[in-house]
């Protein structure tokens, strides 16, 4: 067989096909993510093309689509996360949204959480049967580390008391990242 031994076989076949293959769900998120989207325009009027005060992280996107599989796919659970956090703090009369639709949109988004944080316990899981405690450490080394942890400054808690104009902000930002998330996980 080429002086190739059995488990380095084993060990190609899985580097090859567990990025493609750690879950079968990944096929649905873009399904998923398109109605989201869709939601979220239909929350109110037309999203507005007003500046957000703080710079899109598109750095730290390019930076997680160049990353490993596992890490890009804890930087999208981790960032629906935190989109769920902050939505769930909306006073819908107070903005003007249809309340029933929010409710949908966060329906989606925890279910896209619930299931990519199945996918990085699969992964997790089949990558520690294929691992020596050497290759974790240089996992490690090439993860992205803190950033997947680190929401994007949008992501941070309100001070403000429920300004709709600050929301209709929030949801123009909101739009764009779910778009790039939607773009990462496309891409694996």
């Amino acid at each position: 067989m080429l002086g190739v031994r059995r488990p380095e076989v084993i060990l190609i076949l899985f580097g090859v096909f567990v990025p493609t293959f750690c879950c079968d769900w990944l096929r649905r998120y873009t399904d998923l993510s398109d109605r989201c989207l869709s939601l979220l325009w239909d929350l109110g009027g037309p999203i507005t093309e007003e500046e957000f005060p703080l710079p899109f992280p598109r750095q730290l996107y390019k930076r997680v689509e160049k990353s490993q599989v596992r890490p890009a796919l804890t930087f999208v659970r981790n960032n629906l996360g935190h989109i769920l956090d902050l939505y769930q703090q909306v006073n819908t009369s107070r903005v003007g949204w249809d309340a029933d639709t929010l409710e949908e949109m966060l329906i989606v988004m925890h279910r896209q959480e619930e299931e990519l944080s199945l996918c990085v316990c699969i992964l997790s899981f089949r990558m520690r049967l294929i691992l020596t405690p050497n290759d974790c450490v240089i996992e490690k080394q090439n993860d992205l580390g803190d950033a997947c942890n680190i929401p994007p400054v949008m992501f941070c808690r309100p001070s403000w008391d429920g300004d709709s104009n600050m929301w209709e902000l929030i949801r123009s930002e909101t739009k764009m990242h779910l778009q790039q998330m939607h773009l990462l996980v496309a891409a694996m």
